[in-house]
């Protein structure tokens, strides 16, 4: 999985890294389509277990089998669940009440959180002056986002909002934890993470929401069929060529990417429109992640670190 030093990235580097955050911002789009008829852990229960289909099927092609031991089978469970099962839910159920744009937005923020935690629970991703910068470039993108509720003391969907921030906590653990998985085969691995998530899903589905009555429409169950097989399963893959090829510092581009792609997909799909203090705390929180990459070295972004 090491990175070619001598290579310098080319047009197909950078097309598969543009390409990887069209799948990957495209997913709040689709997730505020797929909420419209279906509760939003059934949803993610449902894309899981299409992405758990498309992994097994590749898996079967590579003819990888997946070689762990018992305390690698435990963090691939808490994987699933810091990285898969609790985030996507909880995004899910944001974007059932806020629009999928200001959810990327919101997303935007992950990795600034991940240095944050990386700094207290590990030994060799330690804060620096550019990270300190834009982790308080991300706190202010933040304080403009929330501030006319603020003002206005209403709560509006605020709950809704934190979710999402919540998400991104759990993204942090989750890039983590998946440093202790670098050793196993990327695709083997990622299959038994779906595998555990899709069970977890399964579970909380049948024990917090209703069993739906009626088939959703044809565009619910294309949103859920994208969003299984695209954002959750060949995206995966697309994640580790890039990485494999140029290295983690020029994949972890891709969050600058990503909250701009989501906005995108939200405005020219779902129509929706950015309030003029939204554009601005993306504006805002983008810099502080670009700055803070500037004292981010190739072994800071691991694998975990990506949205959805």
């Amino acid at each position: 999985m090491a990175a070619n030093p001598t290579a310098r990235p080319g047009i197909a580097d950078y097309g598969m890294l543009c390409l990887l955050s069209l799948f990957w911002g495209a997913s709040f789009m689709l997730l505020k389509i797929a909420v419209t008829e279906i509760p939003p852990v059934t949803v993610t229960a449902a894309r899981q277990g299409i992405a758990l289909a498309t992994f097994v099927i590749l898996s079967l092609i590579s003819g990888h089998r997946l070689l762990a031991n018992r305390a690698d089978h435990f963090v691939i469970i808490l994987v699933a669940f810091f990285g898969f099962a609790l985030p996507f839910t909880l995004i899910t159920w944001g974007v059932e009440e806020i629009n999928a744009g200001l959810a990327a937005i919101l997303m935007g923020a992950m990795p600034l959180m991940t240095i944050v935690m990386a700094h207290f629970v590990t030994d060799d991703e330690k804060m620096n002056v550019p990270k300190i910068v834009g982790v308080l470039f991300g706190i202010a993108g933040l304080v403009v986002l929330f501030w006319p509720d603020v003002v206005r003391q209403t709560e509006g969907h605020i709950w809704r909002q934190l979710a999402v921030i919540g998400a991104s906590l759990s993204y942090g653990i989750n890039a983590i934890l998946t440093k202790k998985l670098l050793h196993l085969r990327a695709g083997p691995m990622y299959a038994m993470v779906v595998a555990w998530s899709f069970g977890l899903l399964v579970v909380a589905a049948l024990l917090f929401e209703p069993v739906p009555t009626a088939l959703p429409s044809p565009r619910v169950w294309v949103a859920i069929v994208v969003l299984g097989v695209f954002p959750s399963g060949i995206a995966t893959l697309m994640m580790f060529w890039i990485i494999s090829r140029q290295g983690a510092s020029f994949f972890g581009q891709i969050n600058l990417l990503v909250p701009a792609a989501g906005v995108l997909w939200a405005a020219a799909i779902l129509g929706e429109r950015l309030s003029f203090h939204s554009i601005i705390a993306m504006t805002i929180i983008l810099v502080g992640v670009a700055v803070a990459r500037l004292g981010t070295g190739t072994k800071s972004l691991s694998l975990g670190e990506k949205t959805l």
